[in-house]
This record gives structure tokens, sequence and C-alpha cells, in this order.
């Protein structure tokens, strides 16, 4: 889980479909688990990945602004 409030303050769902477009790194909305879809600026991200691709993931998510 990330909780990236200190760079955004965008809504999950919108900071999540960012991500996916312009760094090519998808997540998971941590609200889209909750019935109250609380937006706390929280992301999931899935580490059942092969090594490289979550490198790849990791130079991605450094070079996005």
């Amino acid at each position: 889980l990330y909780n990236y409030s200190a760079i955004s303050n965008e809504k999950e769902n919108d900071f999540a479909i960012r991500l996916t477009e312009q760094a090519g790194v998808a997540t998971i909305p941590l609200s889209s688990f909750y019935k109250n879809f609380n937006d706390d600026k929280v992301l999931r991200f899935c580490f059942a990945k092969k090594e490289s691709t979550l490198s790849e993931a990791v130079q991605r998510l450094i070079n996005f602004n």
C-alpha cells in the first residue's frame, strides 16, 4: 500500500488513472474495496510480478512527476 497524500491531493481513482496513463504503472485505489469509498489517498500495488517488471515499475515511478 502507498499513501500518496504528500505528493498529490487528487482523488484515489484520478491519481490511479494518471499513474497508469502517464507512468504505465497500474494500481488499485484502496477505496474500491470499501462500501463507503473513503478517499484516504492510498493505492494498492501488486507485487506478484517478475523481478524485471518490478524494477521497470520502480524506474517509471521515480521518473513520474
